[in-house]
């Protein structure tokens, strides 16, 4: 028995990598069915809500604060591309699953 998104009474052919699932479209097609429990708040986040939540995940959650300003503190990051002046200049795809991120040029600050 593994976790609820990987069975097939709750979602079609769970192994498959499909993000198209959790767009706006595969969730609205969900509703009034029994796998619209996949959309739950309690489902959705790794670490839980509420009382019970992973004690955990506010570690997580600073540990990953800690490693970007650490980051930004030590590297000057740009993009080569002279075509980007900004985050409007950057194409998007839908997939939150394979974002088109620039190539990105890291200079140590020391």
């Amino acid at each position: 028995m593994g976790h609820i998104s990987y069975d097939e009474d709750y979602i079609d052919e769970p192994k498959q990598f499909r993000p198209e699932r959790w767009t706006a479209e595969g969730v609205a097609a969900r509703k009034g069915t029994k796998s619209e429990v996949l959309d739950h708040p309690f489902m959705r986040d790794p670490f839980s809500q509420g009382a019970r939540r992973c004690p955990g995940s506010r570690v997580a959650t600073n540990e990953i604060h800690a490693m970007i300003s650490r980051l930004v503190l030590d590297w000057k990051i740009s993009v080569p591309d002279e075509n980007i002046n900004s985050l409007d200049d950057i194409s998007y795809d839908a997939s939150p699953i394979k974002p088109i991120i620039p190539e990105l040029k890291f200079e140590s600050r020391r």
